[in-house]
């Protein structure tokens, strides 16, 4: 299975995380595919429902029998399509696409990773993978309420002398009260000069969010990577309605993994998006 082209797979199970969001899984062998390449945390498939549309979803995990999994919020035409569909209907992936977070060689960074909402998960693909090579890090999870928070029972599956886990919810109903940057903000706050100038940051959620957390990793020199979302069509570079300015960077493909250092040089992040025409708007 090359990246580009797209093949019609089975799904294989759907979980219910929490409200109004469901994981679907599928075996990318289907149809007796002999050649793929599997995918990396932070990568993107497009997903194809017939008769709807083709949209990009993040990748949410991937198991050693080639099964992999999107996790899809009912937001739109596509993803309530989407949810509609059931245990062996199909769907069409693309991919995967895109670029990855680069993870350390080696376990002595200090890891902070950092989610809101739907942007957990990547990341949970992400924590699973650092999981499994005995890295230690911390992992901080936003929503808004208790019942938007998700994969609460993958994270306790993990060794939790090396993995710590903050829960905040912004009505105060589950975890901390307050918002994931203001947890996150308080950990660098009580970090040493040694312990910052070690720290690498995953990011990944409403990009509003992102922007905050890139200010305090800009401010006290921290390296990050944050996963960015934009409007796409093609998920291969030919529309360009995920282009960002001045740099015409491509999430597509140059992302939607971006350093510190892209993202200080790009003056749309957390300022600007395109819409379906290509017509630069005010991010939400």
């Amino acid at each position: 299975m090359t990246e580009f082209s797209i093949h019609t797979l089975k799904i294989q199970k759907i979980i219910e995380e929490c409200e109004g969001v469901k994981t679907f899984i599928f075996n990318i062998k289907d149809n007796n595919l002999e050649k793929y390449v599997s995918p990396k945390p932070g990568q993107f498939v497009m997903i194809w429902v017939p008769g709807v549309d083709e949209i990009p979803m993040s990748i949410s995990g991937c198991d050693k029998e080639s099964n992999w999994s999107i996790t899809v919020k009912n937001m739109g035409e596509c993803t309530a399509a989407i949810h509609k569909l059931n245990v062996n209907d199909f769907i069409g992936v693309r991919g995967p696409l895109g670029n990855q977070f680069r993870i350390p060689e080696n376990n002595s960074k200090r890891i902070i990773l950092v989610s809101g909402g739907i942007g957990t998960a990547p990341l949970k693909f992400l924590a699973q993978e650092l999981n499994k090579k005995n890295f230690q890090f911390f992992l901080v999870e936003g929503a808004k309420v208790s019942i938007e928070l998700m994969f609460k029972e993958d994270f306790e599956k993990f060794n939790q002398k090396d993995v710590k886990v903050f829960y905040c919810t912004e009505d105060g109903s589950f975890g901390e009260k307050g918002l994931s940057t203001e947890t996150f903000e308080k950990i660098i706050e009580k970090s040493s000069k040694q312990e910052l100038a070690n720290t690498i940051v995953y990011a990944c959620g409403p990009e509003k969010m992102i922007y905050e957390i890139f200010k305090i990793c800009e401010r006290y020199n921290i390296e990050l990577q944050a996963s960015l979302e934009r409007i796409m069509r093609c998920g291969c570079g030919l529309c360009g309605l995920c282009a960002m300015d001045p740099l015409g960077l491509l999430v597509c493909k140059d992302g939607p993994v971006f350093s510190l250092k892209e993202l200080k040089q790009l003056e749309d992040f957390g300022k600007y998006k395109r819409d379906f025409t290509g017509k630069k708007i005010p991010l939400d």
